[in-house]
């Protein structure tokens, strides 16, 4: 069979008016026909839910309009744009929805919110292979971001008043996603998501030096400790997750030395969350940090998803955030899925756990 057009390349995307980040915007017949292969997906298995089907996700993910394949699959091989991507016009109807969720144990019933959650793994399987923690709501796949009462003022997805510092993504885990991607379901008030790439951050030399270095400690982020999941979702009873916990427990008594650039210097690879990294460190390292820290904050964009608008994050090359809101707690709230994708499930090999064999320790 020959191809009828030119490929695209990601590269090519244009940059969105609003914060400048590029962006891909589906035709009305593209985004029909990922409805119809969502909708497909929770017609014929109804009684299973969308984490036991990974395997048939990922094959119905080659059905996907070949335009939209082609694009994510240069940004994989290249990286390119670096840093991430907005894809727009996707069949979300926040109408339809239902309300946002108030509790981490709250599970969408919506068909709608089931839509999304497919439309998730379909593309992300186009990248890698969706992955969750076993230490993070119970190894869900599908995560919920919407603000909850008593987390206003903490560094998690679910505070409001406070700025969420950017970062990556579970920058402390051996085995961080490669790829995090966010989804709009509701956004009244357009609270932004923050965004940067290190592709635009001017650093000095000597900065980029020293960052190169394990100089640098990263501590894991409260999500992930056994007292909050016990209080959020409650915890499973089972030695796997006993020993999980005591990981996290362990990288917190005992942390480990990084770098936080890595990989190409004319592309590095960026691991950094300094809400959780200490600062007693020698001077040189502490003035690198605080370089690359203000030069990041001297880039940062305000991303606004609308529903229907997916921002992909690469997590090696980008960080992200949360502005502050104020929340209503009334089913109207900000409410955004979201997944963690890995390159190569292959690296997790004896790291695998819970009912879809994809929840990381």
């Amino acid at each position: 069979m020959s191809l009828a057009f030119e490929l695209p390349t990601a590269a090519e995307l244009p940059a969105r008016p609003a914060d400048g980040v590029p962006f891909l915007e589906l035709t009305d017949p593209e985004s029909a026909q990922l409805k119809e292969i969502a909708d497909g997906i929770l017609d014929v298995a109804e009684d299973v839910p969308l984490e036991g089907q990974l395997e048939r996700l990922s094959l119905l993910a080659h059905e996907v309009p070949l335009s939209v394949r082609a694009r994510l699959n240069t940004f994989r091989l290249t990286g390119r744009p670096y840093g991430g991507m907005v894809i727009s016009n996707l069949p979300v109807d926040e109408a339809v929805a239902g309300p946002t969720p108030s509790a981490y144990t709250d599970k969408p019933a919506s068909r709608e919110a089931a839509r999304a959650g497919a439309l998730l793994l379909l593309l992300g399987s186009l990248l890698g292979d969706p992955v969750s923690y076993l230490t993070q709501q119970r190894g869900r796949m599908v995560l919920d971001l919407f603000p909850i009462k008593g987390h206003e003022h903490q560094q998690l997805g679910s505070s409001s008043t406070v700025n969420l510092e950017w970062h990556n993504e579970d920058a402390f885990h051996p085995l961080r996603a490669d790829w995090i991607m966010l989804l709009g379901l509701r956004n009244h008030n357009a609270v932004p998501t923050t965004f940067a790439a290190i592709q635009d951050i001017q650093l000095s030399d000597k900065a980029r030096e020293v960052l190169f270095e394990e100089r640098f400690v990263i501590l894991p982020d409260e999500s992930h400790t056994e007292q909050f999941n016990a209080e959020t979702t409650g915890l499973e009873e089972s030695d796997w997750v006993e020993r999980a916990f005591a990981q996290i427990a362990g990288m917190n008594e005992t942390p480990r030395r990084t770098s936080v650039l890595s990989g190409p210097p004319e592309a590095p690879h960026l691991c950094i969350d300094p809400a959780f990294m200490p600062r007693d460190l020698d001077p040189e390292a502490a003035a690198a940090l605080q370089e690359i820290i203000d030069g990041i904050d001297a880039n940062l964009r305000d991303v606004a998803l609308a529903p229907g608008e997916m921002l992909i994050v690469d997590n090696k090359r980008a960080v992200h955030g949360r502005k502050p809101f104020t929340a209503r707690y009334d089913g109207t709230d900000r409410w955004i899925r979201r997944i963690n994708v890995l390159a190569d499930l292959r690296r997790a090999d004896g790291r695998r756990y819970g009912e879809h064999g994809r929840a990381l320790v």
